[in-house]
């Protein structure tokens, strides 16, 4: 998988400026790595304002663009310009936005640490994904950031804006690639070679059904059409508001649409599996935006009007590239390069196609289109992925001295203003490939408070003891949230708000989490140490082998209501979860239920212990409907309740959380039940996850307290007692 770079930049603030939080995400078959790193751009400045709208100015007197406003005409230059000198305004662009993205302000500084120290390697493709919702910034030429070009030269930069996280719809299943191409009102531009170029496709397979000016109504049916489309090209003039939010393009002479005029038709067609749209025409960035916000995965629009000739030669390479084999990204970039010669005619027109995307899709190329072998981030994986997390991508943001570890971690963030500035980075005691012994910690001498999920509590029993016997001084208290219930998300809760010194999660830190932090003036950040799976128990007397992925949204979504349904007793269910904010939680809505809600009839259950009470014991000897699940460590070994084999969907074998055979209940406790390691390890069982500590960056004894207990656990002996409680050390000993 490739490594993705993903810059999400926060409302401005006109003192601060852009809070910035940078995520590199990197799989690979067994070591990950995870890091988080915020910090602040520094606001837009005038010069490079100014900059932009000069050389935006005489570009578009320049082009005779696919264009609303400039159908059919070739501006010629001002009088005793010359093409030379407009050149002078791209070159001057791009010096500006340079001098600000390489800002000596230390609060950027760390990020752009972290951008060099996590540089591509030869041939690595990377993914760059700017996330911002400011049109100013979308509208910017990121790739000439030399910082790009010098260390991330394979790179092609798309954009996102926040949108709500859904699941993304597999392509539609046809061995053929099937394209809808609409010719809209194209005066002044030669539609004829864009229309070759798609039907040429056929020679590749391709199923292509064009329509030429089409009728509104026309189009609407088209684009409902129950087969579903993979992609979408719209030819001809079109256009976006200035602010971006909103576009709209031209399908004949007489009708202009936007895209909420038929947003339930390109709905319709989202949800039958498209998954790109090309708009070989006018600034489409509001285009992008909308179809974004109805779950389209991916787009191809221009920042700008685009002339003719570059719009037609655009289209020509990134086909070529695409159908080749390259990925999206590398397709575009590569027809992207080759527009450079036309800068000497239209000055900037290479930094016009702009990939807009959903951050949680995966490259996406023409062979999986027509194969329908898309692997998608937020839908259960079909085959068993080479890794022990349910999330294809992790976070990280590698700054210099950070603290390391080898681990295996979204979506859109909502743009919220801040005003507490960050406090600087404090410098780390330890790099991030150095791992101490337990004599070599540096600890508080303090009595301090701490707490967080319950899937911690078998690490803690042990970790708490190893504590007490060899760091006598560094006196940490397990210590509950008055009123709420315990997990993930009330430790985090409660160190944001200052009750707590460090938090245990069984999740990420989420979107809102680091916003309330960096309104607040806090760093946090998050340090994987273990690694673990979700158990699924029911009543050992519920006659049923397992259940698959598709089978757990729908006893958890209400659709499914007895157990009958799925070949077991005539038994209404009863579907318990932990807490909203829990780490189980948190995952098990992510990965199973995607946007979908809990169905009414499930319960939250504050602890684990009180959840398999009424698994194992309803009130009513015949209703034995229960099912629950949680961390493995706390459901395997449980005498009084079954953990269920599960698969990631019909047809694929089940895999318990269990070794072996299930040991009965007569048998237990003399014998119980073993985690099954090796499954949870190589991602074979489908539902996995991580451990963080959760370390507030204050400079003060909060944070030596967070990173001492850190170094504990990822010690050799602190790996040792995780596996001991049942968990998967995160790195080898």
């Amino acid at each position: 998988m490739p490594k993705v770079i993903r810059l999400r930049l926060l409302e401005e603030n006109s003192v601060q400026g852009f809070p910035v939080i940078l995520e590199i995400r990197e799989e690979g078959a067994l070591v990950h790595r995870e890091y988080d790193n915020i910090g602040f751009l520094p606001p837009l400045p005038q010069q490079l304002e100014a900059s932009f709208a000069n050389w935006q100015t005489t570009y578009r007197e320049l082009t005779d663009a696919r264009s609303l406003t400039q159908v059919g005409t070739r501006l010629s230059p001002k009088p005793g310009v010359t093409n030379r000198s407009y050149c002078e305004y791209s070159d001057e662009l791009e010096k500006r936005l340079n001098e600000w993205l390489n800002s000596v302000d230390s609060r950027w500084q760390t990020i752009r640490d972290s951008l060099i120290a996590n540089r591509a390697v030869s041939g690595e493709e990377i993914r760059v994904i700017i996330e911002t919702d400011d049109i100013r910034l979308q509208h910017l030429p990121w790739q000439e950031w030399d910082l790009f070009t010098e260390y991330y030269p394979q790179a092609e930069i798309a954009l996102s804006v926040p949108v709500k996280a859904t699941s993304i719809i597999p392509p539609p299943r046809y061995s053929q690639v099937r394209i809808l191409v609409a010719v809209g009102k194209s005066d002044g531009i030669n539609t004829e070679f864009d229309l070759e170029v798609i039907h040429n496709l056929k020679t590749k397979g391709a199923e292509v059904i064009s329509l030429l000016q089409p009728k509104p109504e026309k189009l609407y049916n088209a684009l409902r059409d129950e087969k579903g489309y993979h992609i979408f090209v719209f030819i001809g003039h079109s256009g976006s508001q200035e602010n971006g939010q909103i576009g709209w393009i031209e399908v004949n002479e007489t009708d202009s649409l936007r895209i909420k005029d038929f947003k339930d038709a390109i709905k319709r067609a989202i949800k039958n599996g498209l998954q790109l749209a090309i708009f070989n025409s006018c600034d489409g960035l509001g285009l992008a935006r909308q179809l974004a916000e109805y779950n389209l995965p991916q787009s191809i629009v221009m920042r700008e009007p685009i002339p003719d000739p570059v719009a037609q030669d655009f289209l020509k390479h990134f086909f070529a590239e695409f159908v080749g084999g390259k990925s999206l990204f590398s397709a575009v970039r590569e027809a992207r390069e080759r527009l450079e010669h036309w800068n000497l005619f239209y000055p900037g027109a290479k930094w016009l196609p702009t990939i807009c995307i959903n951050p949680s899709v995966q490259p996406l190329t023409w062979q999986e289109l027509g194969s329908n072998k898309i692997a998608k981030s937020l839908l259960p994986p079909t085959t068993s992925p080479p890794v022990n997390t349910p999330q294809k991508f992790f976070k990280v943001a590698l700054a210099s001295g950070m603290i390391g570890a080898v681990a295996g971690g979204a979506l859109a963030l909502s743009v919220t203003k801040t005003s507490a500035p960050l406090p600087p980075p404090t410098p780390q005691t330890y790099k991030p490939s150095t791992f101490l012994s337990l004599k070599e910690i540096t600890y508080p001498r303090a009595t301090l408070h701490y707490g967080g999920s319950t899937a911690w509590a078998p690490i803690r029993r042990l970790v708490d003891e190893k504590i007490k016997k060899d760091l006598v001084d560094f006196n940490i208290v397990y210590t509950q949230h008055p009123t709420q219930p315990a997990g993930s998300g009330t430790g985090i809760k409660m160190l944001l708000d200052g009750q707590l010194s460090f938090a245990q999660s069984s999740r990420p830190i989420s979107d809102s989490e680091y916003e309330i932090a960096a309104r607040r003036g806090l760093r946090l950040r998050q340090v994987p140490v273990a690694s673990d799976g979700i158990a699924i128990i029911v009543h050992p007397n519920l006659k049923i082998e397992g259940l698959t992925l598709a089978q757990l949204k729908d006893i958890y979504t209400g659709k499914i209501t007895n157990w009958r349904q799925l070949g077991a007793q005539p038994i209404k269910i009863k579907p318990y979860m932990p807490p909203l904010g829990s780490g189980a939680t948190e995952l098990f809505k992510e990965t199973i239920l995607l946007s979908e809600n809990w169905g009414k009839n499930v319960v939250s259950i504050e602890t684990p212990t009180e959840a398999i009470r009424k698994v194992s014991q309803p009130q009513n000897p015949n209703e034995i409907g229960g099912i629950y699940f949680a961390s493995a460590s706390n459901l395997v070994r449980q005498c009084n309740v079954k953990p269920l084999p599960i698969s990631r969907h019909a047809g694929s074998s089940l895999v318990a959380p269990y070794e072996g055979k299930l040991v009965p209940r007569e048998k237990c406790p003399r014998e119980r039940n073993t985690l099954n390691t090796k499954a949870f390890e190589n991602g074979e069982y489908p539902l996995t996850r991580r451990l963080f500590t959760i370390i507030k960056q204050d400079g003060q004894i909060d944070e030596q307290a967070g990173e001492a207990y850190t170094q504990l656990l990822l010690t050799d002996e602190g790996q040792e007692l995780i596996e001991k409680a049942g968990f998967i050390p995160i790195r080898s000993r």
